[in-house]
């Protein structure tokens, strides 16, 4: 990688356990927000009436990812990944993957199609599914769209 290469938004990636194959056509969402308390109003005052705040650090809240994939012929596992996370709305019960999380990874790449970021997602489960509306005379590809739940996402590279 060149000193100072700026990275192309173009060049990505993003993989989850099983799903290692598929063509990724967008990604967002990646973001974590520091939840905090006291950063805004006063909390109190002090002698002659100086008010004090403090920014505390209270949690934690994860973004939700959103992949959108070219949709290929007869490869379900998008929407079988959403069904097997979620128990059968009128039956009821368990879900069929037994609430199983997936790891993953988004990369990004540089002009030489190296790795040269990368976020690590443990504890991800799909919780939405979509897909692209369709038109006669449309010129566009179909595509899924996966949101993605996770309980940690991490900078390693």
């Amino acid at each position: 990688m060149a000193a100072g290469e700026v990275l192309p938004c173009s060049k990505f990636y993003a993989s989850f356990d099983g799903l290692e194959d598929l063509v990724v056509k967008k990604v967002s969402g990646i973001a974590i927000t520091l939840e905090s308390a006291g950063d805004s109003t006063p909390f109190g005052v002090t002698k002659d009436g100086k008010s004090q705040i403090q920014a505390t650090v209270t949690g934690v809240s994860n973004s939700k990812l959103s992949i959108e994939y070219v949709a290929t012929v007869g490869d379900d596992r998008l929407l079988k990944w959403y069904s097997d996370s979620h128990s059968e709305p009128i039956a009821g019960g368990g879900s069929a993957n037994k609430g199983e999380r997936k790891t993953g990874s988004v990369v990004l790449y540089n002009q030489g199609g190296e790795e040269a970021a990368r976020w690590d997602v443990t504890g991800a489960m799909c919780i939405s599914y979509a897909m692209s509306g369709f038109e006669a005379g449309s010129t566009n590809l179909a595509t899924e769209t996966v949101e993605i739940a996770y309980e940690s996402l991490h900078r390693v590279k």
